[in-house]
């Protein structure tokens, strides 16, 4: 057992009987996301079957194939707009697939303390009491790993095993891209091929084959306005402009199409999304340290990444247009944006 579990282990069990568990996902939570989120419940709850396991999120759910995966999976998660104040009578907290110095509730309020973290991006962080961050392909490995370690056996017959076990494959499906980045370990083929045994193929086939909003073709088309994008030495950067929260989603989406056309290989892709500028990143040169390129242009605080992929949520500030400014008012927003992020990207690669 590996240190951070049994510290977890060691806090889990010496919780009061029916305490409450607040397992916190990222803003938009992802396949890994939810499928770790799940895992770490199943834990809890083989652990201390007495505690009570809520799992939350701050954002939108907005990628049409995690709203698939809620569905066909009947995942039950929540909002913490739609908690409240309630939020601050958990006992413990869980953050996965994330770091608190820029997740909610964390950020939002002070007295609120997380005592666990388990993610797999190239991060570090001082605000959380107990901390499991490695370079593995997906959250969901780790978590898969806890299960295996504490002897938690899954079984084809049980409607929950195969829940969990769909979600955790899904997980590492995704941020893995079928098992191809740079940062999959021997324990990601090793999760993956566990868990085969115990999946709900046909739930995988329709989560994998999820329907494609029509609003994706539109934004895609936005690319190629005049002004909206520039290419140079295998760099894309576009815009696509305003959107509205529930189509956040298609940015990463976009950014890897792009990054895999002939003469590209990174991809910044971004819109104005309420009073943030977002941005997504993906990127199949090798030598691009992601992260690292991506905290230098939109700074630390705004802005991360792993092995091919980034993201990065700017706040527009003093810039922020009243949603019910004229449309002439929002373009010279655009305009501006647009061209400063994209002289910005440029001007940081060239001098990198």
């Amino acid at each position: 057992m590996c240190q951070p579990l049994k510290e977890l282990k060691d806090k889990i069990t010496s919780l009061d009987n029916g305490s409450s568990i607040a397992i916190v996902m990222h803003e938009n939570p992802d396949p890994d996301a939810i499928g770790a989120a799940l895992g770490l419940t199943m834990l809890f709850k083989t652990w201390k079957p007495e505690v009570k396991c809520s799992k939350f999120y701050s954002g939108e759910i907005s990628h049409s194939q995690n709203k698939t995966m809620i569905n066909v999976l009947n995942v039950d998660m929540a909002n913490l707009a739609e908690v409240g104040d309630a939020i601050n009578e958990y006992a413990f907290f869980v953050l996965v697939d994330s770091l608190p110095d820029r997740s909610a509730p964390f950020v939002d309020n002070k007295d609120i303390k997380c005592n666990f973290v388990v993610d797999h991006h190239r991060n570090e962080t001082k605000k959380a009491e107990i901390t499991d961050i490695r370079s593995v392909g997906a959250t969901s490995t780790i978590v898969f790993e806890y299960l295996q370690s504490e002897g938690v056996k899954f079984s084809s017959n049980n409607d929950l095993d195969t829940m969990v076990a769909t979600a955790l494959l899904i997980g590492i499906k995704t941020d893995t891209q079928d098992l191809i980045t740079e940062n999959v370990t021997n324990l990601d083929f090793e999760a993956y091929q566990q868990l085969m045994h115990f999946i709900d193929r046909g739930k995988l086939s329709s989560i994998i084959n999820y329907p494609i909003p029509s609003y994706q073709l539109e934004l895609r088309n936005n690319l190629e306005v005049e002004g909206n994008f520039k290419m140079d030495n295998g760099i894309f950067v576009g815009g696509v402009g305003h959107i509205s929260g529930s189509k956040r989603d298609v940015l990463p989406i976009l950014a890897y199409e792009r990054s895999r056309l002939e003469d590209v290989n990174t991809a910044f892709i971004f819109a104005i999304v309420g009073d943030f500028i977002c941005v997504s990143v993906r990127s199949i040169n090798l030598a691009v340290d992601i992260n690292a390129i991506c905290q230098k242009i939109f700074g630390k605080e705004h802005a991360g990444g792993k092995q091919g992929a980034g993201a990065a949520k700017i706040p527009l500030d003093f810039l922020v247009v009243n949603t019910e400014a004229p449309q002439e008012v929002k373009d010279k927003q655009w305009d501006f944006v647009r061209s400063h992020l994209i002289d910005r990207i440029f001007h940081v690669i060239q001098n990198n």
